[in-house]
């Protein structure tokens, strides 16, 4: 998966719950206000659960300014 910086995607199991729920940056932690961008899923499973986890940044990892 290519993604918004193409940096590769942490392990589910590291993200901390803002992380997770996209109120902060995948990457660097910082929360989440405007210029967000999706850097795509974490595939994930436990059993026949599926635990996939839609990850954020915002401009502090994305290279991009906010406007």
């Amino acid at each position: 998966m290519t993604t918004a910086s193409a940096r590769p995607l942490p392990d589910p199991r590291t993200l901390t719950w803002d992380q997770a729920a996209g109120r902060a940056c995948v990457w660097c932690r910082t929360p989440l206000t405007t210029g967000t961008i999706r850097v795509g899923v974490i595939p994930d499973r436990l059993g026949a659960h599926v635990l996939d986890t839609e990850v954020w940044t915002g401009p502090c990892c994305a290279g991009v300014r906010p406007r």
